[in-house]
């Protein structure tokens, strides 16, 4: 098959096994530009699946750096809230969502991270009510990512450009299972492997994860009523999404003020066009008190003071160091790839389906920010321990695979 038969056979995927779209259920799409081919799979998908409308709001590369060259300074402090208001009013009106990610990771090259800070903090604010309802799940959502030339460029940097764009491109059709010769089958199987997962790890009522390894000494403790959440989560309208493509991981909602010890980071942050690298962070009560890097500090202690919650955790996550995308060996420079290579926590927001239905998440111990970034930490040399509330420790993950199923 080409290219753009397999981004077909994606998109189809997308539709039903991410989104799982529901007949008369508009969908809004987030894309950029240069996915306007795909776009155009997406909505042939969700046309035959019952949609009455799609939309897509797309994103102009030229317009962000344009921005920043030709913009005041007090620019950087605005941010289009009334989209956000439109698309809140959509999801309230039963709308569900698909955010195509097509990262530009050398868009931003030479702008002064306090600069891409500002603007990433306005953006956050202004989108705090429509990440609400994906943070909730009060709507059936689905992020995927989308290989522009610019990511192509980045991660394959000795081809050119056309073979990489190609490389990259079957890279993501291997671990989103699309070659498969049944991808709805595959994808079935592997998901009752993560909801197997889950539910050994909930069985155990634990009280903490200790992570060690790499130079990572991190001891999270978790959410008074933690869930573990893995592959299909159930949306306040009934569907069940899948809602990161791929997903290889198992996640949960940590105490935000239980989390003590050393994180380094073991794979780069791709950021809004910056790349945070050699990040080493120190907690004390939750908090990240002491941040250093060797690319990229600036850039990520901006947005963590963006706001209170912005310095704790929201999510741990438990990847096993065989997954597809692991073995690909790629450093994906992509959040949606690269957290499903290896164990990984997230600053900021923690999600609502991650917390027993009816408890106070507050009381409970959840994180709220206007932000969520995650961080990778775990590799083949990494152990976790699971802390039972009787302070026995149970053996979770050795040297990064799973030792619990």
């Amino acid at each position: 098959m080409t290219i753009d038969d397999l981004q077909a056979r994606f998109a189809a995927l997308c539709v039903t096994a991410g989104l799982d779209l529901r007949e008369g259920q508009e969908l809004i799409v987030s894309a950029p530009i240069e996915a306007q081919s795909f776009v155009g799979h997406v909505a042939g998908a969700a046309y035959r699946a019952g949609a009455p409308l799609v939309t897509c709001l797309y994103e102009d590369p030229s317009l962000i750096r344009a921005r920043f060259d030709h913009g005041a300074d007090e620019a950087l402090d605005c941010a289009p809230g009334w989209l956000s208001d439109g698309v809140v009013k959509a999801y309230e009106g039963g709308a569900a969502r698909l955010f195509v990610y097509g990262p530009y990771p050398d868009l931003l090259t030479g702008v002064a991270p306090e600069r891409i800070g500002r603007m990433h903090a306005a953006m956050a604010a202004a989108s705090a009510a429509e990440g609400a309802f994906t943070a909730d799940l009060r709507v059936n959502w689905c992020a995927i990512p989308f290989v522009t030339q610019s990511w192509a460029r980045i991660v394959y940097p000795s081809m050119p450009i056309a073979e990489a764009t190609d490389k990259l491109w079957n890279d993501v059709f291997d671990v989103v299972r699309v070659k498969s010769a049944d991808p709805i089958a595959a994808w079935r199987d592997h998901l009752a492997v993560l909801e197997t997962r889950c539910q050994g790890l909930q069985a155990l009522d634990l009280s903490a994860l200790h992570f060690v390894g790499g130079g990572t000494d991190l001891r999270v403790g978790l959410a008074e009523g933690h869930q573990w959440v893995g592959g299909r989560s159930r949306a306040a309208n009934g569907a069940l999404p899948v809602c990161n493509f791929p997903t290889e991981e198992v996640f949960t909602c940590p105490h935000r003020d239980q989390v003590e010890g050393r994180l380094a980071a073991s794979r780069p942050i791709a950021l809004g066009g910056i790349v945070i690298d050699g990040l080493v962070v120190t907690f004390r009560n939750g908090v990240a008190e002491h941040v250093e890097a060797r690319e990229g500090r600036e850039m990520l202690e901006g947005l963590l003071s963006g706001d209170k919650g912005a310095r704790r955790l929201g999510e741990v996550g438990l990847v096993p160091c065989n997954s597809p995308v692991a073995r690909k060996e790629v450093l994906f420079y992509n959040t949606l790839l690269d957290e499903n290579a290896a164990n990984h926590i997230a600053f900021g927001q923690s999600y609502s389906a991650c917390i027993e239905a009816g408890r106070d998440r507050n009381i409970a111990g959840a994180n709220t920010s206007a932000l969520h970034i995650d961080c990778m930490i775990g590799h083949d040399a990494m152990d976790v321990d699971g802390v039972l509330k009787s302070g026995e420790r149970r053996a979770i993950m050795r040297a990064g695979d799973f030792v619990l199923d």
